[in-house]
């Protein structure tokens, strides 16, 4: 199966990449379970819209209430130091983290698929 290099072209039309789209989530809930956040689990059948809006309390409340939980979890999926602080400077500073997350789990389905 071939599959999208890019997160957008999956979340643009979601229903044409099931497959892909239910490996994306699935890639995030054991992304999540790996540092401890087994309570959260991410439906399949989710919407990229409902991923975001889900997202957003889920990951605010891990920056304010389980905040080595959420830096475990930002070095799990490999986003870097520089990084979240160049994302720091804009004011949709959440939104656009949830969007590093999401695309960098992409990134591991992508080349799971290139290299299997």
């Amino acid at each position: 199966m071939s599959i999208p290099q890019h997160l957008s072209t999956i979340t643009a039309q979601p229903e044409k990449h099931a497959q892909i789209w239910e490996q994306l989530i699935l890639q995030l809930n054991k992304d999540l379970a790996l540092v401890g956040l087994t309570e959260i689990e991410l439906h399949t059948n989710i919407t990229p819209e409902e991923l975001w809006k889900g997202l957003n309390p889920i990951f605010s409340e891990l920056m304010h209430q389980k905040t080595s939980s959420f830096i475990h979890l930002l070095y799990r999926i490999d986003i870097h130091e520089h990084e979240i602080q160049r994302l720091m400077a804009h004011e949709d500073f959440l939104d656009r983290l949830i969007h590093r997350v999401v695309e960098r789990s992409y990134q591991k389905v992508y080349w799971r698929s290139v290299y299997k």
